[in-house]
């Protein structure tokens, strides 16, 4: 084995994604869980999902956990990875240590049932991004090297350099992109693999080859695969060392899979020519259309639990003499701060993540390339619409409702940006569960990577629509105008990422932020005047509207140092249609309107400081959000 194989096995990456050191060498380790139990609270009681499950497996062995639907298999998982905690007594050992919460999260990864990719990658970019975020500062050489060994051992050649695919661009065919997300946990080489349903939705020849390509990087790196699978062929059932069948939460079977045959033989019910051992067990196991099944399981498990017994009187120690000192005694997982540090890797985090999230956005339509055709076409629509407003009275309210529609509708349209940032999310929460980085780096990336994105999009709409409406000339004006916008977009961009990463539903998500624009419209000062509100509603929620501040913001930049001449006259004099504090020189000036509007006295340092805090607090709302979902 290569010498960056060999520290492969025996370092891991802790919850900071910095290299941990284990004192036992990878090679012949054994896994133990004895007497995991759990349970949920539910109306009539308290209910029991797992009842005293234990079972070793070694390095190179690749155990297989089925059951029939509701058996306790993900929950199984979930609890040995230490994403569930079991009830008191129940026991984790790695080659008779006690292993932790933190421990198995530095040691493992793992493999959920959703394919969680970002589709404008390549195969071979995925995995190399998984690499490098679990290895700061590793060579490229190196990162080049064990890609490629992945690649090979999972069979991935064929389409290395080929896009995972998205809605607009077929990519990987299914199987492949099952092989692709074991790839991202594998290529790290964990010391211990969960696989939680692995082949659900493949065809057989898929699920074969998926499962052998596991087996065989697995048992060449020493690894510790447990996974849970719905009845399997014959042929990918025998890529397995074990099997274990559960039913309501308990071990109806345990052993080699190729002792299946003769267990049946024995019990007096053999397997049929025509059927798998692993069908035949369900045949017991499943009572949801049997009046007898759970007699047929009790009969399958007392038989068990006797052959057990009788066949495996000596039962072969298979770990070594357990050193108990404590619940808390640990594998010796003492953090080497390497090249990097705590600090050097969230720096190295956050670089890593913000180039891929680059790569994502210029290639993915969905996320800017349709929102930057949006915008193009808004800014078109008003330049022909509000085509050069000029300085007369009568153009003043067309003026605020070019403002107004600049600040509210493109903050609106900000959803357009839900459906990309749930694919990152998802990606998110199986990296950040495989302890590849936590949540800041990623929060970090994705504000310092939309801020340009972000910002050519408003640029475009402004250099389209600025000029041609006839807004307050001059470069200062301009900027300040495309400063203001930019932000009032920003504050809606994280606004509606906060909603969906709270819920993740594209539909929910999308409705949840159109309303909450709408609800910002109505107490923002436009449609009714802001000393019209209900003083509730101007108290409060009036003076937490980043609307408010953008649109008195960009409205300030466009009125001030403006006259507006007045073209109505009555009785012989002029008639101006604000108040004007020079009515003999028969115009109004910008000033004025403003102070009508009891929005002249801003200061647009203070409201852009407001508007920028406002964008800051949804940015930590959207990092708490985030981090909760990933604990």
């Amino acid at each position: 084995m290569d010498m960056d194989m060999e520290m492969m096995g025996t370092t891991r990456a802790s919850g900071s994604s910095t290299a941990s050191s284990v004192e036992v060498n990878a090679t012949g380790s054994v896994l133990s869980f004895e007497h995991i139990s759990y349970a949920i609270n539910t109306k009539s009681g308290t209910k029991l999902l797992l009842d005293d499950v234990s079972v070793d497996i070694r390095a190179g062995e690749l155990l297989a956990v089925m059951g029939p639907s509701g058996a306790g298999k993900s929950t199984l998982l979930d609890v040995m990875s230490c994403r569930k905690k079991a009830l008191d007594g129940g026991t984790t050992h790695l080659n008779g240590r006690h292993v932790g919460s933190k421990t198995m999260h530095a040691i493992s990864s793992f493999v959920e049932q959703e394919d969680a990719l970002l589709g404008v990658l390549t195969v071979r970019e995925s995995i190399a991004y998984a690499l490098r975020l679990y290895l700061p500062l590793l060579p490229k050489a190196q990162v080049h090297h064990r890609v490629d060994r992945v690649i090979k051992a999972l069979g991935l050649q064929g389409c290395a350099d080929q896009m995972i695919g998205t809605a607009i661009q077929r990519g990987i065919s299914g199987g492949q992109k099952r092989r692709v997300t074991a790839a991202c946990a594998m290529v790290t080489f964990p010391r211990i693999l969960y696989l939680d349903e692995v082949t659900s939705g493949l065809d057989s020849t898929s699920a074969r080859e998926v499962m052998a390509a596991i087996s065989t990087l697995s048992k060449a790196e020493g690894m510790i695969v447990i996974a849970s699978i719905h009845q399997p062929s014959l042929e990918t059932l025998a890529q397995f060392t074990n099997v274990m069948f559960l039913a309501g939460g308990k071990t109806c079977y345990l052993g080699r899979v190729d002792e299946l045959d003769s267990f049946f033989e024995k019990w007096g019910r053999p397997v049929g020519r025509f059927n798998t051992p692993s069908d035949h067990a369900m045949n017991f196991l499943n009572s949801d259309f049997a009046e007898s099944g759970n007699m047929s399981i009790k009969e399958f498990r007392d038989f068990y639990l006797t052959w057990s017994q009788n066949t495996k009187p000596n039962k072969e120690k298979r770990i070594p003499e357990r050193q108990d000192h404590g619940k808390d005694a640990e594998l010796d997982t003492s953090t080497l701060e390497g090249k990097t540090g705590a600090l050097g890797t969230l720096l190295w985090n956050t670089w890593v993540l913000s180039e891929r999230t680059a790569v994502n956005y210029k290639r993915n339509l969905l996320a800017y390339g349709v929102r930057a055709g949006m915008y193009a076409g808004m800014g078109l629509m008003l330049a022909t619409i509000w085509i050069r407003l000029g300085n007369s009275d009568s153009t003043i309210n067309d003026r605020l409702s070019v403002h107004f529609y600049s600040v509210a509708f493109l903050g609106f349209m900000s959803v357009a940006g839900i459906p990309s940032f749930l694919e990152e999310r998802a990606v998110y929460l199986r990296e950040s569960k495989n302890g590849l980085y936590t949540t800041l780096p990623f929060v970090l990336a994705n504000t310092f990577v939309n801020i340009p994105f972000l910002f050519m999009c408003t640029l475009i709409f402004t250099l389209i629509c600025y000029w041609a409406i006839g807004l307050h000339h001059g470069g200062d004006a301009f900027f300040r105008f495309l400063i203001f916008l930019f932000l009032a977009i920003f504050a809606a961009e994280t606004q509606s990422l906060v909603i969906a990463s709270l819920l993740p539903i594209f539909v929910a998500a999308l409705a949840i932020s159109a309303f909450f624009n709408g609800f910002w419209m109505s107490v923002g000062g436009y449609f009714i005047k802001a000393r019209s509100l209900p003083r509730f509603w101007y108290y409060s929620f009036h003076y937490m509207d980043y609307q408010k501040y953008a649109f008195e913001l960009v409205t300030n930049s466009d009125f001030r140092g403006l006259n507006f001449e007045c073209t109505t006259k009555v009785a012989g004099q002029c008639s101006c249609a604000y108040p004007s504090s020079t009515p003999e020189t028969c115009t109004v000036s910008g000033d004025d309107i403003l102070q009508y509007l009891n929005i002249g006295n801003i200061s647009y340092g203070k409201w852009a400081g407001i508007l920028l805090s406002i964008v800051i607090i949804y940015r930590i709302l959207l990092f708490f959000s985030l981090k909760a979902r990933s604990n």
